[in-house]
């Protein structure tokens, strides 16, 4: 066995072909977009690089075929509020040997630890928590867009390198059609009577307010948590001009008392279904492809990105009043099923939140730690649901 870093773009079309050894035979999985993963390691795309560092590898076979592949990062300036620096490993693929995938963690393991990373938690993403983050335990259905998929197998290997769960990554779901929208839409108007609060749906013709007032009611919503790392607006911005060929304006907004940001959603379709044929390509033939599936396509799930209600705002109702303009006829019609932003399961002010909503845990993605440094514990958030 070899493992070798990337380097070059042969060492890249490796890198790629691994999860399709990995799943070959596997009716649910539908490949990630290349350039998506690739834009995670570009500096230019992914702000993390400002302050960060990493390397993705390919294990190669007896017989110098890729058979596994993992990344290795590490943010230096988020590790400035950390007691134990803490780097990541994500994008990890495997064919079902345990000597592969034990030797793909020690590469990585030991590439961290010369940044000097004392912790290793993974699978995660090198950038934000939305997309690509944990592994998946229950659920094993077709994954929505930049959501992991693994197979079964995967919790075994990290167990055996040693690695522990750490944290629950819940996401809700449930249909649209039983959502109480009415009883929604009553506390909604009862609370516009009653404060000075009017819903601006996403509007990419004020691209830099809405960027903006939606960083600021995140940063004020999470400041909270443990490993918070703040939003920027150029980042929400460049975010949503990304998000811009499938973003649909009727399923985002942000609420607003008087002027100020108060509380925001966002959700986008789920296009994964459209883009099984492409295979992680986008190229000459599978764009038009998909194009025209999404032409003719006239529902979708919908896929949570975010949620968030401003501390100073959270007894106004803006919940009420954020499902309300989510819960249209139109929206309800067009989206009949709802997979709600994923939360972590020890989050019990916005699980309670969900669960007005009639929705149930759909999928639990779970993230693992290993300390690299004798003497270092780690205390595991609160797991709230059995997988």
């Amino acid at each position: 066995m070899q493992i070798i870093s990337i380097e070059q773009e042969s060492s890249w079309k490796l890198f790629h072909q691994v999860p399709h050894l990995v799943y070959k035979n596997d009716p649910n999985w539908i490949a990630p977009l290349e350039s998506d993963i690739r834009n995670i390691f570009d500096p230019q795309m992914n702000t993390s690089w400002k302050a960060g560092t990493g390397k993705c590898f390919v294990l190669l076979d007896e017989k110098g075929l890729p058979a596994g592949r993992i990344a290795a990062f590490i943010d230096h300036a988020a590790n400035q509020l950390q007691q134990n620096p803490i780097g990541g490993i994500g994008f990890f693929e495997c064919v079902d040997r345990l000597d592969f995938a034990l030797a793909l963690f020690a590469h990585a393991e030991a590439y961290l630890a010369g940044l000097g990373a004392k912790i290793v938690e993974g699978p995660v993403n090198f950038g934000e928590r939305e997309k690509f983050w944990g592994l998946l335990v229950r659920g094993f259905e077709p994954p929505l867009y930049q959501e992991n998929y693994h197979p079964a197998y995967y919790l075994r290997f990290f167990l055996e390198a040693g690695y522990q769960p750490y944290e629950q990554i819940l996401t809700y779901s449930g249909f649209s059609k039983n959502i109480p929208f009415e009883r929604f839409a009553s506390i909604s108007k009862r609370q516009k009577e009653r404060y000075p609060l009017h819903v601006q749906s996403m509007d990419y013709n004020i691209l830099d307010k809405f960027a903006t007032d939606f960083a600021e009611v995140y940063n004020a919503s999470f400041a909270v948590f443990e490993h918070f790392h703040p939003v920027s607006p150029d980042l929400i911005r460049n975010m949503m001009l990304q998000a811009r060929p499938i973003a649909d304006t009727h399923i985002a907004a942000i609420v607003y008392h008087d002027e100020h940001p108060a509380g925001f959603i966002a959700l986008y379709p789920d296009i994964n279904p459209l883009l099984r044929h492409a295979k992680g390509k986008l190229n000459w033939w599978t764009v038009p492809v998909f194009l025209l599936k999404k032409r003719f396509t006239r529902t979708y799930n919908a896929k949570g990105l975010g949620f968030g209600i401003h501390p100073t705002y959270q007894s106004k109702g803006i919940f009420a009043i954020l499902m309300d303009f989510l819960c249209s006829k139109r929206n309800v019609r067009r989206y009949p099923r709802m997979f709600l932003a994923g939360i972590r399961a020890h989050n019990q002010a916005i699980r309670s939140i969900y669960e007005k909503m009639d929705v149930q845990v759909d999928r639990i993605h779970i993230s693992l730690r290993k300390a690299l440094v004798a003497g270092i514990t780690i205390t595991p958030n609160p797991f709230t649901e059995p997988y």
